[in-house]
């Protein structure tokens, strides 16, 4: 089926894998028990899409723009996402491992039961974003920007926090030690504090 053909429809069990949808534009497809495993995605745009139990593993959706798109019970393990844009996207029981999503914007996003484990993160937007029991493993997320999020259940473990802005926001996250080590320099310019080098 063509991205045109796509518009629309509601299909069940369908392959798509390899597929060229680069600079598509696809409105209200509903996808259920699909394969787009390396998907070739790039620079489209999805609009009030729902993914349902779909594998994503290895797609290429560098530069994709979704607004009011969700993605339930989906696989983004290896996947490029670097520079996309998830306007009100809705994650829920979303797994995504060794992914690249520097400059991703979640802007105003629902993520529930959401893991991200070893994933670029840098300058990932979560403004406004809304997350719960959502789990950040081994990712960079150096100079992401947190304004506004509303966490719930998050955890970060291993995660690069160096230069991240909107640090209000993390109140009530969990993380290590060693997280919060990486983030101290954002940690105490938010608060006022002047580091320095210790005098012996």
């Amino acid at each position: 089926m063509t991205p045109e053909e796509l518009r629309g429809a509601t299909l069940t069990r369908h392959d798509f894998d390899g597929e060229v949808w680069i600079g598509a534009e696809i409105d209200e497809l509903e996808l259920d028990n699909s394969s787009l495993c390396r998907i070739r995605a790039a620079q489209g745009t999805w609009e009030r899409c729902t993914f349902t139990d779909c594998d994503f593993t290895g797609a290429d959706l560098a530069g994709l723009t979704t607004r009011d798109t969700g993605l339930v019970r989906c696989t983004l393990d290896g996947a490029r996402l670097t520079g996309s844009s998830w306007l009100r996207s809705r994650l829920r029981e979303v797994r995504a491992t060794e992914v690249v999503a520097d400059l991703l914007s979640a802007h105003s996003a629902t993520w529930t039961d959401v893991t991200f484990t070893n994933a670029n993160l840098r300058q990932a937007d979560f403004t406004d974003a809304r997350l719960q029991r959502v789990r950040f493993i081994d990712c960079d997320l150096s100079e992401a920007r947190f304004a506004g999020m509303r966490a719930q259940q998050v955890t970060m473990t291993g995660c690069r926090l160096e230069r991240i802005s909107g640090v209000d926001a993390l109140r009530g996250v969990t993380m290590t030690h060693g997280d919060a080590v990486s983030g101290l320099g954002s940690f105490a310019e938010h608060l006022g504090i002047t580091l320095t080098e210790e005098s012996r």
